[in-house]
């Protein structure tokens, strides 16, 4: 039963990870304004935002005073990364990005795996519960984490891919990019 709670514990806290980053984009406030996959630096790019950064929902800009996302595009379900469709021009954009479906089905397909591993998550918790009282709980818990932990891996795959291959191809057309890099602040002591 204690390894059981440990699990439990370990699986809430990941399903509150996967929360976090499934609200980007689409809600405008604290810790959800910090989460994005790629920044890229679009000027010159007509109806782009300059930075732009793409979240799971939408395409934000980057507040000037607080570096969060701000000036957010419309929810948009499976938003796909592919720059000419996301700011309805050709022009300026890198040649990388024009003629290719890659990054599109690449960010297409991580939203369904995503989706389909954060369903299975949130019943591997429920059926967790179940485990504590079951053998059968057990198992159908031990199921849907695996099967959960399958989809998120194959989601973690695709986001990995297309967003250090977009960061590269901005790069390499001149523009900066960059992924997130979270950091934490350890706590000051005043004397």
């Amino acid at each position: 039963p204690f390894l059981g709670l440990i699990a439990l514990f370990l699986l809430a806290g990941g399903l509150l990870l996967q929360w976090f980053l499934v609200l980007s984009g689409g809600i405008n406030s604290a810790p959800e304004n910090r989460f994005y996959f790629l920044q890229a630096s679009t000027g010159g790019i007509a109806n782009a935002r300059d930075p732009a950064r793409w979240t799971f929902w939408a395409i934000c800009g980057v507040d000037a005073n607080s570096g969060h996302n701000a000036n957010c595009g419309s929810p948009v379900p499976a938003l796909p990364f592919d720059p000419p469709r996301n700011f309805g021009t050709q022009d300026n954009v890198p040649e990388s990005f024009i003629g290719t479906h890659r990054y599109y089905y690449m960010s297409r397909f991580m939203f369904a795996f995503y989706l389909i591993a954060f369903f299975f998550a949130h019943i591997a918790l429920l059926t967790g519960l179940l485990a504590l009282f079951s053998r059968l709980g057990g198992y159908l818990s031990a199921l849907t984490t695996v099967v959960a932990l399958f989809f998120q891996a194959i989601a973690a795959a695709l986001m990995t891919a297309w967003v250090v291959q977009g960061r590269n191809a901005w790069r390499r057309a001149g523009f900066e990019s960059k992924r997130p890099i979270y950091k934490s602040t350890p706590p000051s002591f005043s004397a």
